[in-house]
């Protein structure tokens, strides 16, 4: 930037005048810019508009608490947390592009280790996980939630109905309702008996 004597206001070749009180400044003009509408742009505009469609899914079945308990005292909202954990999971033609990256819950809660599913002709789920000492982090009273995706309805999640196991039991039974081939993405968690405290979700896919 320079400052000149003369009174002069507008672009003249590369350098653009204007006026600051009363002193006449001189900068140099861009010589490029950035076009706000290229398809990396559109698709991600795509992406952002997807993943609140898919929040606000998750509020009708009251999981944005979760986001919500996850973000207090950060200055973020819950809202934001999600869409910056989750946005690039989505694809811009609408769809979930991978399903085991995305995140329907987050929390201060342990996992649990060795999560794994076993499915049976009649679609009877059987859970297992490793038993751990009850901690502050992992308490063997926490209860034992599910939400499945099934495969043709993704952006409709529901809580799958379980026996109200808890982390202590170490196992869980319940039953998919599916059209037989439909694949089925389950995300387990755990509640604290308040329900004032969570696990991130864990992901199980089921064929």
């Amino acid at each position: 930037m320079a400052i000149v004597d003369e009174n002069i206001r507008g672009k003249i070749g590369n350098s653009v005048f204007y006026r600051v009180g009363v002193v006449t400044r001189v900068r140099s003009a861009a010589t490029s810019y950035t076009d706000a509408n290229t398809t990396k742009q559109q698709e991600n505009r795509s992406r952002l508009r997807i993943a609140i469609r898919f929040y606000r899914r998750l509020v009708e079945i009251e999981l944005q608490k979760t986001w919500h308990l996850a973000a207090k005292g950060t200055g973020k909202s819950g809202y934001n947390f999600f869409l910056k954990l989750n946005m690039m999971v989505f694809k811009p033609n609408g769809k979930i592009g991978d399903f085991a990256r995305l995140q329907l819950t987050i929390g201060m809660l342990q996992k649990v280790n060795h999560l794994m599913a076993r499915v049976d002709e009649e679609d009877t789920v059987s859970l297992s996980w490793e038993k751990a000492e009850d901690l502050p982090s992992a308490g063997v009273g926490d209860k034992l939630m599910v939400v499945v995706l099934y495969a043709d309805r993704s952006f409709s999640p529901e809580f799958v109905k379980t026996d109200g196991e808890t982390r202590g039991d170490g196992e869980a039974t319940f039953r998919l309702q599916r059209k037989r081939g439909t694949a089925a993405h389950l995300y387990c968690f755990f509640r604290e008996k308040n329900g004032e405290a969570y696990s991130p979700s864990q992901y199980l896919g089921i064929s």
